[in-house]
């Protein structure tokens, strides 16, 4: 039987603001957003320092804490796909009150 290797990631980067996730080439291999009290977003970009460059992956809170009484977290893990590449950098738009985002990468 085959052995699967298993990725070991870094600590993921803590996201409350838009910034430079990595200022050069990088792979995105997992996100996260725990929504704030309105619509929360991460919109990643292949660019280093804006989000001016290709939109490549996003992701959305399906309710806000106004609307419900919980928290709403969403997670995607692309470590099974290898990650998703960047070629320039990636950079994070980030939507929302109260909301914080998670990138893991290398």
């Amino acid at each position: 039987m085959a052995q699967v290797q298993q990725l070991e990631l870094p600590k993921p980067t803590r996201i409350t603001a838009d910034v430079a996730v990595k200022a050069t080439a990088g792979t995105l291999y997992a996100i996260a957003l725990e929504g704030g009290s309105d619509a929360s977003s991460l919109d990643f970009h292949d660019h280093a320092s804006s989000a001016t460059g290709d939109a490549v992956i996003g992701i959305t809170a399906p309710f806000t804490h106004a609307t419900s009484s919980s928290q709403s977290t969403v997670m995607l893990d692309f470590t099974s796909l290898g990650g998703i590449k960047f070629n320039t950098g990636i950079f994070c738009n980030w939507t929302g009150t109260g909301a914080v985002g998670y990138a893991w990468f290398i």
